[in-house]
């Protein structure tokens, strides 16, 4: 015989992690939160920047550019305006 317990989700246990995870986390997501600013920025000076650009502007691959900005259009910060070889980049939202 095996008794399951249901998970408590208010228990203290569920928070037991949070200091263990914080100094992992927090070198982790610093840069990158600071990475889309930069490309936010770069975009407000240079409406017509590429990813090559922006990908040498900050150090990092143009694939990673590509997932910054992936998420960037997700929540609605920026967005495309006509083609990928011809169109330019439009800030919806800014934190300013």
């Amino acid at each position: 015989m095996v008794t399951v317990y249901a998970n408590d989700m208010n228990s203290e246990t569920d928070h037991k992690n949070d200091p263990v995870n914080d100094p992992v986390n927090d070198p982790v997501n610093d840069p990158v939160n600071d990475r889309l600013e930069k490309i936010k920025n770069h975009i407000k000076d240079n409406k017509y920047i590429t990813r090559e650009v922006l990908a040498n502007k900050c150090g990092v691959s143009v694939e990673t550019i590509k997932r910054d900005i992936q998420k960037l259009k997700q929540t609605n910060v920026i967005k495309r305006i006509g083609s990928d070889k011809s169109g330019h980049w439009q800030i919806i939202q800014s934190s300013d």
